[in-house]
């Protein structure tokens, strides 16, 4: 049994293809709200906002995701 599941785990990919498109909705809608309203210069301040903070936000939430897949979370 116990090789069953680490036959299984060996197939299994690194990270899920959806979880790094669920961790971009933070860092878009950060960089959204922030070039809304911005009052001079909205497009820098948009591309700005995916930097910071949006990287960390997409690092952290892409983190947590493949921690709780790994982990197995309920």
């Amino acid at each position: 049994m116990r090789e069953a599941a680490e036959a299984a785990r060996k197939n299994e990919p690194l990270i899920l293809w959806w979880m790094p498109v669920v961790a971009l909705i933070g860092p878009i809608i950060a960089a959204i709200w922030f070039g809304a309203t911005a009052d001079d210069g909205a497009l820098g301040d948009a591309a700005f906002a995916l930097v910071w903070p949006g990287a960390p936000v997409y690092l952290v939430t892409l983190a947590v995701l493949w921690g709780g897949w790994k982990i197995e979370l309920e």
